[in-house]
């Protein structure tokens, strides 16, 4: 049983995330907001109907709820909203720090010009750093399904505007069945040869074989969920052994049935194993989780201790594409506010 304290705990300490989805993070009030600036019709009328039109059970009609929200950006302002509400909803979780995905794919399907989308997201990103101390780095991410010249495409359009708008890096996401990763090998060819960072989603949907195919065929530094790599335990070993993060989603793990409740969910299992993990979101409002919900729900189901929690929090930052440097300032902010929490809460800094 989780103790009132290990929660506050939880809640107090610092916190990087590294997988949450810009598009995808919408709160229903927000999306109703867009919807009725742009005189769009959508499925439901308030946040109840909102939350549920937000159940699903399989990864494409969960893309097709995602395709839906979507469909209510239109300007440089509605991303420049959703951004700076995705800075707020850090500062309350104490998120000091965030890697965001954006899938163009979805807004270009649309007509609506890559620039409008990056005007937005710089400058929620420059609001959200002044309003709420709030530090977010941004990740274009390649929709599996989209043909490789178009992958080359991104990778040019995200390198030209990383300064603008504060893009570190490629992914790749969307549909794995059916659209192995060694299909946008150009783009990540690319994206190394510019010096741009390199993840994918891989090993949610499909098994061990589509983070091998991941990292053999697109050489990424971390891999987005990851979790079926538990079946392969020469996987494993190649994990452990380069210490290649793996971006975990426990409860939209559980929401998308990938395993049928937390309990059968193998994150104790890869930690336990030397797994570099991290916990993250995902999907916020569509799965009806936070990141504190994702760490409290792990240590009650997995009976975690503290020093369990100061170690997933202590490898968001460590699996972060900062610089060293400021990556060192980060955890020294980690360190102080982890021996604070604990003196405050058991009277020790030891756990």
């Amino acid at each position: 049983m989780l103790t009132s304290e290990l929660k506050a705990f939880i809640e107090r300490i610092p916190k990087a995330e590294l997988h949450c989805h810009l598009e995808g993070a919408i709160q229903p009030a927000t999306l109703l907001k867009l919807a009725a600036r742009h005189e769009m019709k959508l499925p439901f009328s308030d946040v109840q109907g909102a939350q549920k039109f937000y159940e699903f059970t399989s990864l494409n009609q969960f893309l097709d709820i995602f395709a839906l929200a979507c469909s209510t950006l239109k300007t440089a302002a509605d991303f420049e909203e959703i951004t700076l509400d995705l800075g707020a909803d850090a500062a309350r979780q104490g998120i000091l720090y965030r890697e965001v995905f954006f899938t163009y794919a979805y807004h270009d399907r649309r007509g609506i010009p890559w620039e409008e989308v990056v005007r937005g997201i710089a400058s929620g990103r420059e609001k959200a750093k002044q309003k709420y101390g709030v530090e977010m780095w941004f990740i274009a991410d390649i929709d599996r399904t989209i043909e490789p010249q178009e992958g080359v495409r991104l990778v040019k359009m995200a390198h030209a505007s990383r300064n603008q708008a504060g893009i570190i890096g490629v992914g790749l996401d969307s549909q794995e069945i059916g659209y192995p990763a060694i299909r946008q090998k150009p783009a990540f060819d690319l994206a190394k040869e510019l010096g741009m960072r390199r993840v994918a989603h891989a090993g949610e949907d499909v098994g061990p074989e589509s983070v091998w195919d991941a990292l053999q065929s697109l050489d990424v530094e971390r891999i987005d969920h990851g979790v079926r790599s538990i079946d392969d335990p020469q996987l494993i070993k190649l994990l452990v052994e380069r210490q290649i993060p793996l971006t975990v989603c426990p409860l939209s793990n559980v929401e998308l049935k990938v395993y049928p409740n937390l309990s059968a969910h193998p994150i104790k299992r890869l930690v336990d194993a030397g797994v570099l993990v991290t916990l993250n979101s995902d999907d916020p409002p569509m799965f009806h989780s936070d990141v504190l919900d994702n760490y409290v729900g792990v240590a009650e189901t997995f009976n975690l201790g503290v020093k369990d929690i100061e170690m997933l929090a202590r490898n968001s930052f460590r699996a972060a594409f900062l610089p060293e440097a400021a990556k060192a300032k980060y955890l020294e902010r980690f360190d102080a506010a982890v021996n604070k929490a604990r003196v405050e809460l058991w009277g020790t800094k030891k756990g």
